[in-house]
């Protein structure tokens, strides 16, 4: 079956599909990059947003986000880690959304699962008026990931250099160093996004990606 013929429909989730949250979670994720029952009901009591593709009695993917009146181009006024910037209580008015899990089941990558999802999140903000979309992408290719649990990204010298570098300097580096992560490269791709800025030691559990997340931002007023 070609699951980009297959128009399977998205809908916002709620307390009741935590049951399938967490089992979309514990097949997509390695352990420690798990959300466990806990933080998901706290963050749907904050009020944020979560999108569900949903195949027969399965949940192929989810988008994850919150709506905030945070201005995201103020590093100082970041979140500075994971816990932080996923947990955020909605806010208004709202200027930008917040994603902080693109989650999709390992039988349905290389589907439309991904890219429906980002523009179920994108309309949802032009409707609200958001001028921002944001996105904190791992670099797997940092440290490189091989267990069955990973997404078989290979370890690539000049790409840890260059995030290194990055952090060290404050600088950008151009473009196609950043996307020569595959895991980026797919963002910038789907998504039309700019990368803003590297955030050290915000998900310290990734080791595959050295703790970093490279924040990435689309424009919705361009």
């Amino acid at each position: 079956m070609n699951l980009d013929d297959v128009a399977i429909p998205i809908r916002r989730l709620d307390l009741e599909d935590i049951p399938l949250l967490m089992e979309l979670e514990a097949a997509a994720w390695a352990a420690p990059l798990q959300a466990s029952e806990t933080a998901i009901r706290h963050r749907l009591a904050l009020g944020h947003t979560m999108f569900g593709a949903i195949d027969g009695d399965l949940l192929a993917g989810t988008i994850c986000f919150t709506e905030t009146s945070q201005d995201p181009l103020v590093r100082a006024d970041f979140p500075r880690n994971f816990d932080a910037y996923a947990s955020l209580p909605r806010s208004e008015p709202v200027y930008a959304l917040y994603a902080y899990n693109l989650c999709v089941r390992p039988s349905h990558r290389g589907s439309n699962t991904a890219v429906r999802l980002l523009k179920e999140m994108e309309s949802h903000g032009r409707r609200l008026g958001a001028s921002w979309l944001i996105g904190d992408g791992r670099c797997s290719s940092y440290a490189g990931s091989s267990g069955e649990e990973y997404d078989h990204v290979k370890a690539d010298a000049r790409f840890r250099a260059t995030i290194d570098r990055w952090n060290q300097t404050g600088t950008r580096p151009p473009l196609e160093e950043i996307i020569r992560d595959p895991l980026l490269r797919m963002h910038y791709r789907v998504y039309g996004c700019e990368f803003l800025y590297v955030m050290p030691d915000f998900f310290p559990q990734d080791a595959t990606s050295g703790g970093f997340r490279v924040i990435s931002a689309k424009n919705l007023k361009a």
